[in-house]
């Protein structure tokens, strides 16, 4: 017996870049009505040429989605909105969503934002009924406009409403069909938190140091210090009663486990842990560290370390590595330190970290 096929959807895409545009190709591949919205280069190119889409088994799969470069080139109702801005522009997308109220009437709107905080940003907007928290754990990246590369086969995305009742499995099952892996889970915020914890390692650190993730891990102190502040975080999700759960192709609750597990020798964890996060960047410079060297003035820091300090800061948790990676981070991209201080000496930022212990140390007395 096949398997059924789920009805069509109606899905706009805000602020298509590479991760808008892979998750709306691959559904408008599928069949489903897809507006892509963002910027007019990239929309230009996909009305064109269409949008392409290479899988790591050398398939090659063209879809073409609707775009739109302006809210007045909508055409509404649409069932899900996916949410696909990074998370420093999420309030201005809101503003702008909420400014035309039937492009969102009656749509469930999908946060696809790395770290914390997006949801509790759109609830107040579209009311926390209308909410679904999303994560998505699969590699990509944009070779070119309108090409998107999929390097790996593992990873999907995970999805989970933010209150109950929603229409989670209808959108999980048409992004199965499309061949993305999705998980469903009851709670958001473990979901969203187990995402952090990926994606926080090696990313803040590479950024400061301006060093590929495979150069932090081969030295033993950068190595623990990124062990350092995952157990931090893990230490903050624990004083929230937040569980890490399995991501598609990501064991974080394992990773959790092992990094929260005080008892275990620093060289065998250091053995075990090696391979996983290799494997998760490599040599790929992060997120973080090509917002730095584009010279973008916003940066995901906060959503990511900033908000495992202030989540630690209201459960009275300590989290000095995290902070002096946030509070270097901030400054590089607001100007107040310069890059050139801190690119490729370890010592440097190693000492600021030491340096934020110590006054921890001295507050908490």
């Amino acid at each position: 017996m096949g398997v059924t096929k789920s009805p069509s959807l109606n899905i706009l895409v805000v602020g298509a870049g590479a991760i808008g545009s892979f998750v709306g190709g691959s559904l408008a591949a599928a069949g489903h009505q897809v507006t892509l919205l963002g910027r007019r280069p990239l929309m230009d190119t996909i009305q064109s040429a269409g949008l392409t889409l290479r899988w790591p088994d050398g398939s090659v799969q063209t879809s073409s989605p609707s775009t739109a470069t302006a809210l007045d080139d909508l055409s509404p109702p649409y069932d899900f909105i996916l949410l696909t801005v990074k998370t420093p522009d999420v309030a201005v997308a809101l503003e702008q969503l909420a400014s035309r109220a039937a492009l969102a009437a009656d749509a469930h709107i999908v946060t696809l934002q790395n770290g914390i905080g997006s949801e509790e940003q759109v609830a107040p907007v579209f009311g926390p009924e209308r909410v679904i928290a999303g994560a998505i754990t699969i590699p990509i990246q944009a070779p070119a406009p309108g090409v998107i590369e999929v390097s790996k086969t593992k990873g999907g995305l995970g999805l989970a409403p933010v209150q109950p009742d929603q229409p989670v499995k209808r959108l999980a099952d048409a992004l199965d069909q499309a061949g993305l892996t999705t998980a469903t889970y009851t709670d958001y915020r473990a979901m969203k938190w187990s995402k952090l914890l990926l994606n926080i390692v090696n990313n803040a650190a590479s950024a400061i140091l301006d060093l590929p993730p495979a150069d932090l891990i081969a030295r033993t102190d950068l190595f623990e210090l990124e062990i350092g502040a995952l157990r931090e975080a893990v230490t903050v999700m624990k004083a929230h009663g937040l569980q890490a759960v399995k991501l598609p192709g990501y064991p974080v609750d394992w990773l959790a486990r092992l990094v929260g597990a005080g008892w275990l020798p620093p060289a065998v964890a250091r053995s075990i842990l090696r391979p996983f996060m290799l494997s998760g960047r490599g040599t790929k410079m992060p997120s973080l560290q090509l917002d730095l060297a584009a010279g973008r003035s916003t940066s995901e820091i906060e959503a990511l370390n900033g908000a495992i300090v202030r989540a630690g800061q209201s459960v009275g948790v300590a989290t000095p590595i995290n902070r002096a990676l946030t509070d270097i981070l901030t400054g590089l991209v607001s100007g107040e330190l310069a890059w050139v201080d801190y690119q490729q000496k370890p010592a440097t930022l190693l000492a600021a970290v030491e340096a934020g212990r110590q006054a921890q140390h001295i507050r908490s007395k």
